[in-house]
């Protein structure tokens, strides 16, 4: 029989040798599960860049380099375009007909188009999202695919611009970083350093150039150092193949003021469409030409300027996105039915990419869409959108996309942006029935108009759905009575806190008093039918003016601001040595440090136009229930436990991953540093 050894290894050690431990544990830590929750509340904060290292885009020297999500972004980024090169299988992919073709390609299960908003099965987001994204600015999460494995591509921003499609926002900052921190080896460190304190890139204010530019300092070091001509920053500035050039003779002119460049450089085989010029330039194997030519205008003038992103990459992003090639000069490719061959060049593009807002063809025939495109012809697996109260349809692309095209209907909803809604409209949902709103369009049964809301009298108002939702779901409130954990005024049972209409102070109200067709409360809060609205739109006219001169419902934004109730109920309970501005409405909450109890208590109990969102049932605890009501006066105690843990600052050498020492002897305490990659 054989000898087995076996090791007992103490924390933090562990492995088949005890030969390997956690750069993270702490003597708290009971399990792996716990070393790993605590590392990530720690703010992922990199001070380096991560490098996709299977393409080579940039010189060894270089400290810039691509994000996975670089590749196939439809964006190119390197030199000679490589990383979007294998790219144009995506272009010409397919779906099937129960498949949804995502905006970069990707085929994913139809049913998994639009089924939850924070969970992405496109790379690129367009299953869930149209219209915007979310940058990661911080991260404290342990890595998950929703956070990790998801791109924020250029293409689909249209209002921001950056260099790489990583969603985390501190990888753009450090590669902007990065590109002006190498100093090109033609270049002498003086000038380089010089010449980006005189233009303020990419920072206004640095304490360095505060002090090597004084006195006309830094234009003295370019004359004597620097070359006649010089490009910066040394890589494209953009597209993989647009250069700024700057002439040094240029600076040397009296009063000059301006960072813009003398010559934008690019490759004319891969942009082209501009007016005929006689100031062509052909530097290093690019076409040159001032800024105006194009016309290209920079948003600088004098020392007085932005960020230098902002002012000089914005105007190429809008301007000369013609110049972003993923195909040209392949016959093969783009005589393929999918593709539309662009006039008068060698480009062409995916049919996917005509009239969606991108300019990818020289002479912008892909945008040439006259409005509204009016085929309902689909191309692969997407199909358009058919406008109900029209004969044209909507493209998949300008679906959510936050601008109505289809005409409004009948109810002001829109097909294209408020399909979520159409479909309550038109189906019977559980949890809306008799909840005090009509969502259903009447369907007429037996000669009589049918609701949601029809015969809720038989109905129980106060249920699991609407039990303490913040809103009147019952007409006399009894769905949110004895809710508030913390109210304005300590009320029995069963009562109501609201404001009186006579002496402007809190009160409160019996149940059997709400809804009793008697207003008892300032603005009738206490008789909800009298301002709400049944015609399927948001309402904000919820202050009720009690008087016996009129019988209006008046707008929450001019509260306190300008009286509209004839008797000037809407402003007899305001602070009348305050100043209120109408930039906002008065309820925003902007002002709610500003505003008094009683003003902050009627802006938020009078909002008619915030239905909270549709409660599911559900088996476990209902979060709706009322929790305890505040005693005021008691004693509280807190008891301080010895194992309560701080988060430690660990050293992000692994960026996302673990850090784990590997020890190589443990005589001589030798080990080194590794790391653990997240899944």
């Amino acid at each position: 029989m054989g000898t087995y050894v076996f090791y007992n290894c103490t924390l933090p050690r562990f492995g088949p040798l005890c030969q390997y431990s956690f750069d993270a544990y702490e003597p708290y830590h009971s399990s792996l599960q716990e070393i790993i929750n605590n590392f990530y509340l720690q703010k992922y904060d990199p001070t380096t860049l991560t490098c996709y290292i299977h393409l080579q885009c940039y010189s060894d020297s270089s400290p810039v380099c691509l994000d996975w999500s670089d590749i196939c972004d439809g964006v190119a980024d390197c030199q000679n375009g490589i990383d979007e090169e294998p790219c144009w299988k995506l272009e010409l992919n397919t779906c099937e007909d129960n498949e949804y073709q995502c905006v970069n390609g990707q085929c994913i299960p139809r049913i998994f188009h639009r089924d939850d908003s924070n969970i992405f099965e496109c790379v690129d987001q367009s299953d869930e999202s149209n219209i915007k994204y979310e940058f990661f600015k911080s991260v404290t999460n342990a890595p998950t695919f929703a956070y990790e494995d998801i791109a924020c591509s250029l293409r689909r921003l249209p209002h921001k611009v950056k260099f790489t499609s990583s969603c985390l926002e501190k990888r753009d900052i450090l590669l902007l970083k990065a590109m002006f921190s190498y100093t090109p080896k033609s270049v002498s460190t003086e000038c380089w350093s010089a010449f980006k304190c005189l233009l303020g890139i990419p920072y206004q204010s640095d304490a360095t150039c505060s002090s090597l530019c004084k006195d006309l300092e830094c234009q003295n070091i370019i004359n004597r150092t620097c070359s006649e001509m010089l490009y910066m920053p040394w890589a494209p500035a953009f597209f993989g193949h647009i250069h700024f050039v700057y002439i040094i003779e240029d600076l040397k002119k009296p009063y000059y003021k301006t960072t813009s460049p003398q010559y934008v450089c690019y490759n004319d085989q891969l942009c082209g469409g501009f007016m005929p010029t006689e100031t062509l330039l052909s530097l290093q194997n690019s076409t040159c030409r001032r800024p105006k030519d194009f016309p290209l205008r920079f948003t600088s003038h004098g020392f007085v300027r932005g960020i230098w992103k902002d002012m000089y990459i914005m105007p190429l992003h809008e301007h000369l996105y013609q110049c972003n090639t993923v195909v040209y000069n392949d016959p093969a490719i783009c005589s393929s039915s999918g593709m539309h061959q662009c006039i008068n060049s060698s480009k062409c593009i995916s049919k996917r990419r005509v009239c969606d807002g991108k300019k990818d063809c020289n002479y912008g025939d892909d945008e040439q869409c006259s409005g509204i495109p009016l085929s309902c012809v689909g191309h692969g697996s997407n199909k358009p959108l058919k406008c109900t109260a029209a004969g044209w349809c909507i493209p998949p692309y300008r679906v959510n996309d936050g601008v109505c095209d289809c005409p409004k209907d009948q109810y002001g909803l829109c097909d294209d942006e408020d399909s979520d809604k159409h479909f309550m409209r038109k189906h019977i949902y559980f949890p809306t029935i008799c909840d005090g709103f009509t969502e259903l369009i009447p369907i007429i049964i037996d000669g009589r108009n049918e609701t949601d809301e029809t015969d809720c009298e038989h109905w129980q108002c106060n249920n699991t759905y609407t039990r303490c939702d913040g809103f009147w779901n019952c007409f006399n409130g009894a769905d949110e009575i004895d809710c508030d954990p913390s109210p304005p005024l300590n009320c029995p049972h069963y009562h109501h806190v609201c404001v009186s209409p006579k002496t402007n102070r809190f009160m409160c109200l019996p149940l059997d008093k709400a809804n009793d067709g008697i207003i008892d409360c300032l603005g009738a809060l206490d008789e909800p039918k009298l301002c709400r609205q049944n015609n399927y739109e948001p309402n904000d006219q919820t202050f009720h003016c009690t008087n016996h001169i009129d019988d209006a419902c008046v707008s929450l934004s001019t509260l306190c601001v300008q009286s509209q109730c004839a008797n000037q109920t809407d402003t007899q309970f305001c602070y009348s040595n305050r100043n209120v501005t109408s930039f906002k409405p008065f309820c925003d909450e902007i002002y709610r440090s500003n505003r008094s109890d009683v003003e902050n208590f009627l802006c938020d109990h009078l909002d008619d136009t915030r239905k909270p969102s549709i409660s599911h049932f559900s088996l476990n605890e209902n979060k709706n229930l009322p929790p305890p009501r505040t005693q005021k006066g008691t004693d509280v105690i807190v008891v301080d436990s010895p194992t309560l843990a701080t988060t430690r600052q660990y050293h992000q050498h692994c960026h996302r991953g673990l850090a784990l020492h590997v020890w190589l002897d443990s005589e001589k305490n030798s080990s080194e540093l590794t790391c653990l990659c997240p899944p």
